[in-house]
């Protein structure tokens, strides 16, 4: 029942919560006079303000409470000014692992690859994304995956000349006048399956309705794990997979530091200088390789759902690792930051496997090789010449020269080829066969004899000749 003496009894109790919002912090009440013992939960962006007394009072009666203030008085002697810790001197895993993890964001959004940010609520992940997004100067549109409908994705359908279409949504129209940017979708975690399927063909194709997003249109999400969100769901393994996976975890120093001294920018690195085009053709050739030797590891499909909703192995997530992978290592960014991107898209049991088989290849230098005209040292196991060729494909493409090609040609692949190995040559001179040609490469006759097919192609010779 309304009782005006019980709404000024409330609002004495509330000076705290007063000034809170008077301090632009959004806050929840949670109890009154009339509730005992009722607890709220709510969003950590939320000050929780907690305003009930530990018993139910009589009616008519409305005790005041207790006023309880103290004043401490300190000196400038006794209360020194804080130095903020020097970080260049200092060396701890946690900073470390901090650093590693948002530069493999930055490879991410740089390489344009779909990527979701595994954390608990409050731990800064929205921040992070609107820096790097800042730092790049790239638009920021917020969708709250949570509370959208399927259409937002898929688009609202309507009649248009005797057919149905489906129109964008607005958020879609802003990105596509922006040319492209970052669309953070946040709260994935807990939306529906019937959202979490409409949202497969932006994500993967960046079409919404009939809408093509502009191709420089970058796809983040943020998500709490399902036992802690609100109503969360488990993501569907279609939609799991075609994201990259980070765990987003904050130093307590990180923090400590912030509060105290103010948080700093995090060091975006420069991804985008870097040309990952032969450290790409370099590694997706180790990967190819290595899954000929582990074809188990191609598609490992798990069987539980909490499993599906996160990273695990197939044909996609393998290409969108090395992908990752070549964009990192262009930028000389560390192993460690290398391991969380492929583990953020196989898994880190199948990222482990690969990391330590291109450990053990032990190949030979093909840059040194390509400098001493083609003198090289060919390994004695398939695995590691299909690895030295694919090495070989990448270097040439880095650095198309004439002298180098015909190192490439006239020893390197001719001694693959003479050593059982022709598919291997074959393959990796017909994917060098454009740089070649272009740099009037001069086969030599061991090459024509070997690789008679392959010269026809390029036009060298005419089929009777090489006959």
């Amino acid at each position: 029942r309304p009782d005006t003496t019980q709404v000024g009894q409330s609002n004495r109790t509330s000076v705290g919560a007063r000034a809170t919002t008077a301090a632009g912090i959004p806050i929840i009440t949670v109890g009154g006079p009339w509730d005992n013992g009722y607890v709220a939960g709510g969003r950590s962006r939320l000050l929780h303000w907690q305003d009930r007394p530990l018993h139910r009072p009589p009616r008519g009666r409305h005790p005041r409470p207790a006023a309880t203030t103290a004043t401490v008085e300190t000196t400038a002697e006794e209360s020194p000014q804080p130095r903020r810790p020097d970080r260049a001197n200092r060396k701890e895993p946690a900073l470390g692992s901090y650093k590693d993890l948002y530069q493999a964001l930055t490879v991410s959004l740089a390489a344009n690859i779909p990527v979701i940010l595994w954390g608990p609520p409050g731990v800064g992940k929205t921040s992070v994304v609107e820096q790097i997004a800042a730092h790049h100067g790239w638009w920021l549109e917020t969708v709250i995956a949570s509370i959208s409908d399927p259409t937002d994705f898929k688009g609202m359908p309507r009649e248009e000349a005797g057919r149905t279409v489906f129109s964008p949504p607005a958020w879609a129209m802003s990105v596509a006048d922006a040319q492209g940017g970052v669309v953070f979708l946040d709260e994935i975690s807990t939306a529906p399956p019937s959202v979490q399927a409409a949202l497969l063909r932006p994500v993967l194709s960046r079409v919404v309705g009939e809408l093509p997003l502009p191709p420089e249109t970058r796809f983040v999400a943020a998500a709490n794990p399902p036992e802690i969100a609100a109503d969360g769901w488990d993501l569907s393994a279609p939609l799991a997979n075609r994201f990259l996976h980070l765990q987003w975890e904050v130093p307590a120093d990180v923090i400590g530091d912030g509060l105290a001294f103010g948080f700093e920018p995090i060091d975006v690195p420069q991804i985008q200088r870097a040309d990952p085009g032969a450290e790409r053709t370099k590694v997706m050739a180790l990967v190819g390789t290595f899954l000929r030797t582990r074809p188990d590891l191609m598609l490992r499909v798990p069987k539980a759902s909490s499993e599906q909703g996160v990273a695990w192995p197939s044909p996609r997530s393998w290409e969108t690792g090395a992908k990752a992978v070549a964009h990192a290592r262009a930028a000389r960014l560390g192993k460690r930051t290398q391991s969380l991107l492929l583990s953020g898209c196989v898994g880190a049991p199948a990222a482990r496997e690969f990391l330590a088989w291109e450990q053990r290849l032990d190949l030979p230098d093909v840059e040194k090789a390509l400098k001493d005209g083609g003198e090289i040292a060919l390994p004695d196991t398939p695995d590691r010449i299909m690895a030295v060729c694919g090495a070989l494909v990448a270097a040439i493409h880095a650095d198309p020269s004439r002298k180098r090609c015909e190192a490439a040609i006239n020893e390197i692949l001719v001694r693959v080829a003479r050593a059982g190995h022709l598919d291997l040559a074959t393959v990796a001179l017909r994917k060098i066969s454009g740089q070649a040609k272009s740099a009037n490469c001069q086969f030599s006759p061991e090459a024509f004899e070997v690789f008679a097919d392959v010269v026809v192609m390029m036009g060298r010779l005419s089929a009777g000749d090489a006959a």
